[in-house]
């Protein structure tokens, strides 16, 4: 970190700026708190994301073979974890996916006896769905018909829907006005149905969070220091 970022005094010190960090972030920018967040990958612009994955410089982040992209995979032993690295986090790498869990979630015998767990977690997707911009794809590609196919092959057919995701359906191409937030988020580019949402938006209609928790965040007054990692978390003498 710069010298003179490093001399900066934060009430809270956000690491990472995926989903967890940004939701932080803005919800602590909303209580009055000076917030920093620090994001080992790059700030991209639309430009900066490859066109394939095969496009390994900018796709892979493995900083040790000179690669910087948006996709981290760490190997552990028992389990692959994939995860984003870059201003967003894994929202510029995940497919948009996003759905609320089926019934038997919310009745597990593990938990299901505490509450009502639908009625109670109902308000936080409803926001959190407003906030990442949440509707149905409006159209069918040939994957959904071969998933309706199998659903009627296997008498399931009241299964089958359209996936919840989080992009912008504008008309394709067209840049518009903040659709979302009443003109306080950035401008937003419809869907031109290219389907490269997992190798980084480069349009403008993914919503990704630095398309809307993070960029009200930094509205907010957060600030993000890209290309800086984490590498030591220390008490300060006395607690």
């Amino acid at each position: 970190m710069d010298p003179l970022a490093s001399h900066t005094h934060y009430d809270v010190l956000v690491i990472g700026s995926g989903f967890g960090g940004s939701v932080t972030a803005l919800r602590l920018t909303e209580k009055g708190y000076k917030v920093g967040v620090l994001e080992c990958g790059k700030r991209l612009g639309a430009g900066d994301f490859p066109r394939t994955n095969w496009n390994l410089r900018k796709f892979l982040w493995m900083p040790k073979l000179g690669l910087r992209g948006i996709q981290r995979i760490s190997m552990l032993r028992d389990v692959m974890v994939l995860s984003g690295a870059g201003v967003g986090g894994g929202s510029l790498v995940y497919a948009n996916t996003l759905y609320e869990p089926l019934p038997p979630f919310y009745t597990d015998r593990q938990w299901g006896h505490i509450t009502d767990w639908k009625a109670e977690l109902a308000p936080h997707y409803d926001q959190a769905k407003r906030v990442l911009g949440v509707n149905e794809v409006p159209f069918d590609t040939p994957a959904d018909e071969v998933m309706q196919d199998l659903a009627e092959r296997f008498d399931v057919a009241d299964t089958y829907h359209r996936t919840p995701v989080g992009v912008f359906f504008g008309e394709p191409g067209e840049t518009v006005a903040d659709p979302y937030f009443g003109g306080e988020g950035p401008e937003r580019t419809g869907c031109n149905h290219c389907g490269g949402c997992m190798v980084g938006c480069r349009f403008g209609a993914k919503n990704s969070l630095d398309r809307n928790y993070l960029y009200l965040a930094e509205k907010n007054g957060a600030e993000v220091h890209p290309e800086r990692q984490a590498v030591e978390v220390s008490p300060k003498p006395g607690g």
